[in-house]
Protein backbone atom coordinates (compact mmCIF):
# COMPACT_ATOMS: atom_id res chain seq x y z
CA UNK A 1 0.00 0.00 0.00
CA UNK A 2 2.92 2.42 0.74
CA UNK A 3 3.83 2.34 -3.26
CA UNK A 4 0.16 3.38 -3.85
CA UNK A 5 -0.08 5.86 -1.20
CA UNK A 6 3.04 7.67 -2.91
CA UNK A 7 0.67 8.10 -6.18
CA UNK A 8 -2.86 8.61 -4.45
CA UNK A 9 -2.91 12.29 -6.13
CA UNK A 10 -2.35 10.75 -9.47
CA UNK A 11 -4.72 8.02 -8.76
CA UNK A 12 -7.86 11.16 -7.60
CA UNK A 13 -7.25 13.22 -10.29
CA UNK A 14 -8.00 10.58 -13.06
CA UNK A 15 -11.18 9.51 -10.50
CA UNK A 16 -12.27 13.08 -10.87
CA UNK A 17 -11.26 13.21 -14.65
CA UNK A 18 -13.86 9.98 -15.09
CA UNK A 19 -16.35 11.29 -13.37
CA UNK A 20 -16.82 13.50 -16.33
CA UNK A 21 -15.95 10.86 -19.00
CA UNK A 22 -18.25 8.72 -17.25
CA UNK A 23 -21.53 11.21 -17.31
CA UNK A 24 -20.24 12.40 -21.51
CA UNK A 25 -19.89 8.70 -22.62
CA UNK A 26 -23.77 8.75 -22.37
CA UNK A 27 -24.52 12.34 -22.96
CA UNK A 28 -22.91 12.97 -25.86
CA UNK A 29 -24.62 10.15 -28.18
CA UNK A 30 -28.17 11.04 -26.32
CA UNK A 31 -27.61 14.56 -27.37
CA UNK A 32 -26.54 14.00 -31.10
CA UNK A 33 -29.35 11.85 -31.05
CA UNK A 34 -31.97 14.76 -29.93
CA UNK A 35 -30.36 16.73 -32.73
CA UNK A 36 -31.95 13.61 -35.06
CA UNK A 37 -28.51 12.62 -35.80
CA UNK A 38 -29.00 8.72 -37.27
CA UNK A 39 -26.62 5.76 -35.32
CA UNK A 40 -23.78 5.55 -38.38
CA UNK A 41 -22.85 9.67 -38.13
CA UNK A 42 -23.08 9.49 -33.99
CA UNK A 43 -20.67 6.43 -34.88
CA UNK A 44 -18.47 9.03 -36.74
CA UNK A 45 -18.47 11.80 -34.19
CA UNK A 46 -16.98 9.36 -31.79
CA UNK A 47 -14.37 7.79 -34.46
CA UNK A 48 -13.42 11.69 -34.62
CA UNK A 49 -12.84 11.72 -30.99
CA UNK A 50 -10.70 8.86 -31.22
CA UNK A 51 -8.95 10.25 -34.36
CA UNK A 52 -7.92 13.06 -32.29
CA UNK A 53 -6.71 11.09 -29.41
CA UNK A 54 -4.55 9.25 -31.80
CA UNK A 55 -3.15 12.61 -33.07
CA UNK A 56 -2.56 13.78 -29.32
CA UNK A 57 -0.67 10.14 -28.35
CA UNK A 58 1.48 10.40 -31.34
CA UNK A 59 2.65 14.13 -30.44
CA UNK A 60 2.83 13.54 -26.66
CA UNK A 61 5.89 12.71 -25.85
CA UNK A 62 7.35 15.83 -27.83
CA UNK A 63 4.33 18.01 -26.36
CA UNK A 64 5.34 16.49 -22.50
CA UNK A 65 9.25 16.99 -22.68
CA UNK A 66 8.43 20.60 -23.85
CA UNK A 67 6.12 21.31 -21.02
CA UNK A 68 6.35 19.13 -18.42
CA UNK A 69 3.88 16.52 -16.76
CA UNK A 70 1.70 19.05 -14.81
CA UNK A 71 0.99 21.87 -16.70
CA UNK A 72 0.07 19.65 -20.44
CA UNK A 73 -2.48 18.14 -17.73
CA UNK A 74 -3.46 21.50 -16.06
CA UNK A 75 -3.55 22.95 -19.98
CA UNK A 76 -5.62 19.93 -21.74
CA UNK A 77 -8.34 19.84 -18.79
CA UNK A 78 -8.93 23.39 -18.86
CA UNK A 79 -9.37 23.21 -22.36
CA UNK A 80 -11.49 19.92 -22.37
CA UNK A 81 -13.25 22.01 -19.77
CA UNK A 82 -14.51 24.51 -21.68
CA UNK A 83 -14.86 22.50 -24.55
CA UNK A 84 -17.75 20.68 -22.84
CA UNK A 85 -19.39 23.74 -22.07
CA UNK A 86 -19.30 25.12 -25.17
CA UNK A 87 -21.57 22.16 -26.30
CA UNK A 88 -24.51 23.05 -24.55
CA UNK A 89 -24.14 26.81 -26.04
CA UNK A 90 -24.02 25.48 -29.76
CA UNK A 91 -25.86 22.39 -30.15
CA UNK A 92 -25.19 22.00 -33.77
CA UNK A 93 -24.06 18.63 -34.82
CA UNK A 94 -20.80 19.88 -37.06
CA UNK A 95 -19.73 22.53 -34.02
CA UNK A 96 -20.58 18.69 -31.46
CA UNK A 97 -18.09 17.22 -34.27
CA UNK A 98 -15.11 19.65 -34.32
CA UNK A 99 -15.22 19.78 -30.33
CA UNK A 100 -14.98 16.31 -29.67
CA UNK A 101 -12.10 15.91 -32.47
CA UNK A 102 -10.58 18.91 -30.19
CA UNK A 103 -11.11 16.91 -27.01
CA UNK A 104 -9.51 13.33 -27.87
CA UNK A 105 -6.55 15.28 -28.24
CA UNK A 106 -6.73 16.87 -24.92
CA UNK A 107 -7.57 13.64 -23.24
CA UNK A 108 -4.48 11.84 -24.77
CA UNK A 109 -2.35 15.04 -23.62
CA UNK A 110 -4.06 13.77 -19.88
CA UNK A 111 -3.57 10.58 -19.63
CA UNK A 112 -0.15 10.68 -21.20
CA UNK A 113 0.84 13.01 -18.45
CA UNK A 114 -0.26 10.97 -15.69
CA UNK A 115 0.89 7.90 -16.81
CA UNK A 116 4.18 8.76 -17.82
CA UNK A 117 4.43 9.95 -14.03
CA UNK A 118 3.48 6.58 -12.74
CA UNK A 119 5.70 4.85 -14.87
CA UNK A 120 7.95 6.56 -13.48
CA UNK A 121 6.97 6.27 -9.70
CA UNK A 122 5.70 2.59 -9.70
CA UNK A 123 8.21 -0.16 -9.32
CA UNK A 124 8.35 -3.24 -10.90
CA UNK A 125 7.22 -5.26 -7.54
CA UNK A 126 4.33 -3.02 -6.83
CA UNK A 127 2.69 -3.05 -10.46
CA UNK A 128 -0.43 -5.83 -10.12
CA UNK A 129 -1.45 -4.11 -6.68
CA UNK A 130 -1.09 -0.38 -8.24
CA UNK A 131 -3.02 -1.14 -11.24
CA UNK A 132 -5.77 -2.59 -9.50
CA UNK A 133 -6.30 0.53 -7.60
CA UNK A 134 -5.75 2.73 -10.69
CA UNK A 135 -8.44 0.58 -12.66
CA UNK A 136 -11.00 -0.14 -10.29
CA UNK A 137 -11.28 3.94 -8.84
CA UNK A 138 -10.88 4.54 -12.72
CA UNK A 139 -14.11 2.11 -13.22
CA UNK A 140 -16.37 3.14 -10.09
CA UNK A 141 -15.75 7.52 -11.21
CA UNK A 142 -16.73 6.01 -15.03
CA UNK A 143 -19.68 3.70 -13.87
CA UNK A 144 -21.09 6.73 -11.30
CA UNK A 145 -20.61 9.60 -14.03
CA UNK A 146 -23.67 9.35 -15.37
CA UNK A 147 -25.61 9.65 -12.92
CA UNK A 148 -25.05 12.96 -12.45
CA UNK A 149 -26.95 13.80 -15.23
CA UNK A 150 -29.89 11.19 -15.00
CA UNK A 151 -33.34 12.46 -15.18
CA UNK A 152 -32.09 15.33 -17.36
CA UNK A 153 -32.52 15.96 -20.90
CA UNK A 154 -29.51 14.91 -22.72
CA UNK A 155 -29.16 19.10 -24.08
CA UNK A 156 -30.01 20.36 -20.69
CA UNK A 157 -26.73 22.59 -20.05
CA UNK A 158 -26.31 21.29 -16.62
CA UNK A 159 -25.28 17.89 -17.59
CA UNK A 160 -22.78 20.07 -19.51
CA UNK A 161 -22.02 22.08 -16.60
CA UNK A 162 -21.52 18.75 -14.41
CA UNK A 163 -18.70 17.90 -16.87
CA UNK A 164 -16.38 21.16 -17.02
CA UNK A 165 -16.78 21.02 -13.23
CA UNK A 166 -15.34 18.05 -12.75
CA UNK A 167 -12.57 18.68 -15.31
CA UNK A 168 -11.65 22.26 -13.63
CA UNK A 169 -11.57 19.89 -10.08
CA UNK A 170 -9.01 17.23 -11.52
CA UNK A 171 -6.42 19.63 -12.17
CA UNK A 172 -6.37 20.38 -8.19
CA UNK A 173 -4.33 17.17 -7.44
CA UNK A 174 -1.98 17.48 -9.66
CA UNK A 175 -1.20 20.83 -9.58
CA UNK A 176 -0.63 20.31 -5.66
CA UNK A 177 1.07 17.26 -5.33
CA UNK A 178 4.52 17.09 -3.53
CA UNK A 179 6.18 14.30 -5.97
CA UNK A 180 8.76 14.99 -8.54
CA UNK A 181 7.89 15.16 -11.65
CA UNK A 182 9.90 12.59 -13.79
CA UNK A 183 12.80 13.80 -16.55
CA UNK A 184 11.68 14.69 -19.83
CA UNK A 185 11.00 11.67 -22.19
CA UNK A 186 12.71 11.29 -25.38
CA UNK A 187 10.42 13.31 -28.14
CA UNK A 188 10.65 10.76 -30.44
CA UNK A 189 7.62 8.20 -31.16
CA UNK A 190 8.40 4.53 -31.55
CA UNK A 191 7.64 3.38 -34.79
CA UNK A 192 4.87 0.86 -34.62
CA UNK A 193 6.33 -1.98 -36.61
CA UNK A 194 9.19 -1.78 -33.15
CA UNK A 195 6.29 -1.74 -31.29
CA UNK A 196 4.79 -5.04 -32.88
CA UNK A 197 7.93 -6.70 -32.58
CA UNK A 198 8.35 -6.18 -28.47
CA UNK A 199 4.89 -7.08 -27.46
CA UNK A 200 2.06 -8.41 -30.67
CA UNK A 201 -0.32 -9.88 -28.98
CA UNK A 202 -0.78 -6.48 -26.20
CA UNK A 203 -0.51 -4.12 -29.99
CA UNK A 204 -3.72 -6.51 -30.81
CA UNK A 205 -5.37 -6.47 -27.45
CA UNK A 206 -5.28 -2.91 -27.10
CA UNK A 207 -6.24 -2.39 -30.68
CA UNK A 208 -8.94 -4.94 -30.21
CA UNK A 209 -10.29 -3.03 -27.03
CA UNK A 210 -10.40 0.02 -29.23
CA UNK A 211 -12.40 -1.36 -31.79
CA UNK A 212 -14.72 -3.54 -29.50
CA UNK A 213 -15.49 -1.36 -26.18
CA UNK A 214 -15.22 2.17 -28.16
CA UNK A 215 -17.52 0.50 -30.40
CA UNK A 216 -19.87 -0.96 -27.82
CA UNK A 217 -19.59 1.90 -25.67
CA UNK A 218 -20.44 4.69 -28.29
CA UNK A 219 -23.70 2.87 -29.47
CA UNK A 220 -24.99 1.45 -25.80
CA UNK A 221 -26.53 4.55 -24.77
CA UNK A 222 -28.81 4.47 -28.12
CA UNK A 223 -29.21 1.19 -27.79
CA UNK A 224 -30.67 1.82 -24.36
CA UNK A 225 -32.55 4.55 -24.98
CA UNK A 226 -35.77 2.81 -25.70
CA UNK A 227 -35.22 0.48 -22.70
CA UNK A 228 -38.57 1.40 -20.18
CA UNK A 229 -36.65 0.80 -16.55
CA UNK A 230 -35.98 4.18 -14.79
CA UNK A 231 -37.99 5.85 -17.00
CA UNK A 232 -35.91 5.63 -20.53
CA UNK A 233 -33.62 8.22 -21.55
CA UNK A 234 -30.66 9.05 -20.28
CA UNK A 235 -31.81 7.46 -16.92
CA UNK A 236 -31.82 3.55 -18.53
CA UNK A 237 -28.40 4.60 -20.31
CA UNK A 238 -27.34 5.42 -17.52
CA UNK A 239 -28.15 2.14 -15.61
CA UNK A 240 -26.67 0.18 -18.81
CA UNK A 241 -23.29 1.62 -18.69
CA UNK A 242 -22.92 1.19 -14.41
CA UNK A 243 -23.88 -2.67 -14.91
CA UNK A 244 -20.91 -2.58 -17.98
CA UNK A 245 -18.46 -1.20 -15.49
CA UNK A 246 -19.31 -2.72 -12.45
CA UNK A 247 -19.15 -5.77 -14.34
CA UNK A 248 -15.37 -4.60 -15.07
CA UNK A 249 -14.96 -3.07 -11.23
CA UNK A 250 -15.76 -6.85 -10.00
CA UNK A 251 -13.09 -8.37 -12.16
CA UNK A 252 -9.96 -5.91 -12.67
CA UNK A 253 -8.29 -5.98 -9.57
CA UNK A 254 -8.45 -10.23 -9.22
CA UNK A 255 -7.25 -10.26 -12.85
CA UNK A 256 -4.24 -8.05 -12.83
CA UNK A 257 -2.95 -9.44 -9.43
CA UNK A 258 -3.49 -13.10 -10.69
CA UNK A 259 -1.48 -12.16 -14.39
CA UNK A 260 1.31 -11.30 -12.04
CA UNK A 261 1.76 -14.85 -11.80
CA UNK A 262 0.96 -16.41 -15.00
CA UNK A 263 1.03 -15.74 -18.39
CA UNK A 264 -0.54 -12.55 -18.99
CA UNK A 265 -2.11 -13.54 -22.24
CA UNK A 266 -3.88 -16.51 -20.69
CA UNK A 267 -5.84 -13.94 -18.68
CA UNK A 268 -6.44 -11.96 -21.70
CA UNK A 269 -7.37 -15.29 -23.88
CA UNK A 270 -10.03 -16.17 -20.76
CA UNK A 271 -11.63 -12.27 -20.29
CA UNK A 272 -11.90 -12.30 -23.93
CA UNK A 273 -13.72 -15.16 -24.38
CA UNK A 274 -16.42 -14.58 -21.45
CA UNK A 275 -16.41 -11.63 -23.23
CA UNK A 276 -17.54 -13.15 -26.39
CA UNK A 277 -19.99 -16.10 -24.91
CA UNK A 278 -21.59 -12.42 -23.25
CA UNK A 279 -21.97 -10.54 -26.20
CA UNK A 280 -23.02 -13.52 -28.11
CA UNK A 281 -26.08 -14.42 -25.74
CA UNK A 282 -27.33 -10.63 -25.91
CA UNK A 283 -26.92 -10.93 -29.70
CA UNK A 284 -29.01 -13.92 -30.24
CA UNK A 285 -30.96 -14.23 -27.28
CA UNK A 286 -31.75 -10.28 -26.94
CA UNK A 287 -35.59 -10.22 -27.25
CA UNK A 288 -36.07 -12.99 -24.83
CA UNK A 289 -34.19 -11.93 -22.21
CA UNK A 290 -35.96 -9.25 -21.22
CA UNK A 291 -34.62 -5.73 -20.02
CA UNK A 292 -33.22 -7.19 -16.77
CA UNK A 293 -31.47 -10.33 -18.40
CA UNK A 294 -29.57 -7.93 -20.80
CA UNK A 295 -28.57 -6.05 -17.87
CA UNK A 296 -27.25 -9.01 -16.14
CA UNK A 297 -25.47 -10.24 -19.53
CA UNK A 298 -23.97 -6.38 -19.88
CA UNK A 299 -22.28 -6.93 -16.42
CA UNK A 300 -20.63 -10.03 -17.86
CA UNK A 301 -19.86 -8.62 -20.59
CA UNK A 302 -18.18 -5.43 -18.94
CA UNK A 303 -16.31 -8.37 -16.29
CA UNK A 304 -14.32 -9.32 -19.44
CA UNK A 305 -13.82 -7.01 -22.09
CA UNK A 306 -13.67 -3.91 -19.61
CA UNK A 307 -10.89 -5.66 -18.00
CA UNK A 308 -8.11 -6.90 -20.42
CA UNK A 309 -6.65 -3.47 -22.01
CA UNK A 310 -4.48 -2.83 -18.92
CA UNK A 311 -3.19 -6.30 -18.56
CA UNK A 312 -2.32 -6.05 -22.26
CA UNK A 313 -0.37 -3.04 -21.70
CA UNK A 314 1.45 -4.67 -18.50
CA UNK A 315 2.64 -7.34 -20.65
CA UNK A 316 3.91 -4.86 -23.12
CA UNK A 317 6.10 -3.55 -20.10
CA UNK A 318 6.94 -6.98 -19.17
CA UNK A 319 9.25 -7.13 -22.16
CA UNK A 320 10.16 -3.82 -22.81
CA UNK A 321 13.81 -2.41 -22.73
CA UNK A 322 14.70 0.30 -20.11
CA UNK A 323 14.35 3.72 -20.98
CA UNK A 324 11.57 3.12 -23.58
CA UNK A 325 8.49 3.17 -21.33
CA UNK A 326 7.03 5.97 -22.51
CA UNK A 327 7.32 5.56 -25.89
CA UNK A 328 5.71 2.11 -25.53
CA UNK A 329 3.16 3.66 -24.04
CA UNK A 330 2.39 6.69 -26.42
CA UNK A 331 2.59 3.80 -29.07
CA UNK A 332 -0.30 1.90 -27.49
CA UNK A 333 -2.16 4.60 -26.91
CA UNK A 334 -1.88 5.10 -30.51
CA UNK A 335 -3.13 2.08 -31.68
CA UNK A 336 -5.93 2.01 -28.84
CA UNK A 337 -7.26 5.24 -30.57
CA UNK A 338 -7.03 3.78 -34.19
CA UNK A 339 -9.02 1.09 -33.64
CA UNK A 340 -11.40 3.58 -31.25
CA UNK A 341 -11.75 5.22 -34.70
CA UNK A 342 -13.16 2.24 -36.95
CA UNK A 343 -15.07 0.76 -33.49
CA UNK A 344 -17.42 3.09 -33.59
CA UNK A 345 -18.52 3.62 -37.63
CA UNK A 346 -18.22 -0.32 -37.44
CA UNK A 347 -20.87 -0.34 -34.53
CA UNK A 348 -22.89 2.28 -35.81
CA UNK A 349 -23.25 0.58 -39.38
CA UNK A 350 -23.42 -2.93 -37.91
CA UNK A 351 -26.59 -1.25 -35.45
CA UNK A 352 -28.08 0.45 -38.28
CA UNK A 353 -28.25 -2.77 -40.60
CA UNK A 354 -29.27 -4.70 -37.56
CA UNK A 355 -29.81 -3.20 -34.34
CA UNK A 356 -29.23 -4.93 -31.18
CA UNK A 357 -28.20 -8.09 -33.01
CA UNK A 358 -25.67 -6.37 -35.10
CA UNK A 359 -24.19 -4.11 -32.80
CA UNK A 360 -23.46 -7.02 -30.03
CA UNK A 361 -22.76 -9.81 -32.88
CA UNK A 362 -19.80 -7.63 -33.68
CA UNK A 363 -18.20 -7.23 -30.23
CA UNK A 364 -18.59 -10.75 -29.93
CA UNK A 365 -16.92 -11.95 -33.31
CA UNK A 366 -14.30 -9.81 -32.68
CA UNK A 367 -13.75 -10.71 -29.04
CA UNK A 368 -13.82 -14.56 -29.83
CA UNK A 369 -10.89 -14.15 -32.61
CA UNK A 370 -9.17 -12.22 -29.98
CA UNK A 371 -9.33 -15.20 -27.69
CA UNK A 372 -8.23 -17.19 -30.57
CA UNK A 373 -4.95 -15.26 -31.06
CA UNK A 374 -3.67 -15.01 -27.87
CA UNK A 375 -3.62 -18.41 -27.43
CA UNK A 376 -1.61 -19.20 -30.43
CA UNK A 377 0.81 -16.54 -29.44
CA UNK A 378 1.45 -18.48 -26.44
CA UNK A 379 2.23 -21.24 -28.21
CA UNK A 380 4.30 -18.96 -30.27
CA UNK A 381 6.79 -17.22 -27.52
CA UNK A 382 6.91 -17.76 -24.05
CA UNK A 383 5.97 -15.30 -21.19
CA UNK A 384 8.63 -12.71 -20.47
CA UNK A 385 10.17 -13.09 -16.82
CA UNK A 386 9.63 -9.90 -15.08
CA UNK A 387 11.78 -7.42 -14.69
CA UNK A 388 14.38 -7.42 -11.35
CA UNK A 389 12.73 -4.83 -8.52
CA UNK A 390 13.73 -0.58 -9.49
CA UNK A 391 15.51 -1.77 -12.98
CA UNK A 392 12.00 -0.09 -14.57
CA UNK A 393 8.68 1.18 -13.02
CA UNK A 394 5.07 0.21 -14.57
CA UNK A 395 3.31 1.96 -17.20
CA UNK A 396 -0.64 1.98 -16.35
CA UNK A 397 -3.24 2.09 -18.67
CA UNK A 398 -5.69 4.84 -18.56
CA UNK A 399 -9.28 2.98 -17.37
CA UNK A 400 -10.88 4.89 -20.21
CA UNK A 401 -9.16 2.72 -23.05
CA UNK A 402 -10.86 0.34 -21.84
CA UNK A 403 -13.80 4.38 -22.71
CA UNK A 404 -12.25 6.88 -22.44
CA UNK A 405 -12.71 8.22 -23.64
CA UNK A 406 -15.43 6.10 -23.01
CA UNK A 407 -12.19 5.63 -24.58
CA UNK A 408 -15.37 3.60 -24.09
CA UNK A 409 -15.82 6.93 -25.53
CA UNK A 410 -13.95 9.10 -23.31
CA UNK A 411 -16.39 11.71 -23.04
CA UNK A 412 -15.32 8.56 -22.03
CA UNK A 413 -12.14 4.54 -21.72
CA UNK A 414 -12.94 1.79 -20.95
Amino acid sequence: MAETRKVLSLILAVMILQLAGGLTGVLTPLGLEAMQVDETLIGLVAALHAAGFMAGAWVSPRVLAAFGNIRLFAAAAAVTSAGFLSLSLMPEPPFWALIRLLQGASFAFMFTSIESWLGVAVPAHARGNVMGVYHTTGKVSLMLGPFFVAGLSPLDSRAYIWAGLFLALAIVPVCVTRMQEPPAPDRKAMPLSQLFAIAPAAVVGVAGAGIVNTGLLALLPVYFDKFDMGGGGTTAAAIGAAAAWTGGLILQWPAGRVSDFVDRRLIVAGLCGVAAAAALLIALLGPWLGETGIVALLAVWGAGALCFYGICVAHAIDRTPGGQVTQVMSGLLFVWAAGSIFGPLLSGFAMKLAGGFGLFGLAGGCLAAMTFYMLVRMRLRHSAELTPQGERGAMLPSPLASAHIVPQDPGKRE
